[in-house]
């Protein structure tokens, strides 16, 4: 449970998150109009090669919405700033960065580290690169 002077619950934070909400609320429906207008276009039958990359823009703008959207339900619950996976508060720095965050950095290095490793034994550039030849990590 969080100590009240530790100051990730505060106002402080609420401000800046907020802040944060409102300005992306207001680019999701920005690029969702802009997206409906292209594809009313399309439908139409007038090709717009804007569409799809608008659709893939008002998607992620929504999911940093909802990010915004969970740290303010976190403010609510004192659960603002600490770390998702392992428990321990977040850096400030970090959270002055990224409000958003749900990981400490040691955390976020060991899933990096670990889908790295993932990514070379499925793909089997571990042992070989794109030659076929031998490479560091192959030859250990």
């Amino acid at each position: 449970m969080r100590r009240e002077g530790d100051g990730r619950s505060s106002p402080r934070w609420r401000a800046i998150l907020e802040a944060r909400w409102r300005a992306r609320l207001e680019e999701v429906t920005e690029l969702s109009l802009a997206y409906h207008a292209a594809a009313a276009d399309v439908l139409a039958g007038v090709e717009d090669p804007r569409a799809r990359q608008l659709l893939h823009r008002a998607i992620e703008a929504r999911q940093r919405l909802a990010d915004t959207e969970d740290a303010l339900g976190k403010v609510a619950t004192a659960d603002f700033g600490r770390c998702e996976e392992c428990g321990v508060f977040i850096a400030d720095v970090l959270l002055a960065a990224a409000p958003e965050s749900r990981y400490c950095a040691g955390c976020v290095a060991e899933a990096t580290l670990a889908a790295g490793e993932a990514a070379a034994a499925t793909t089997g550039w571990a042992k070989t690169g794109p030659s076929g030849v031998g490479t560091a990590a192959g030859r250990r």
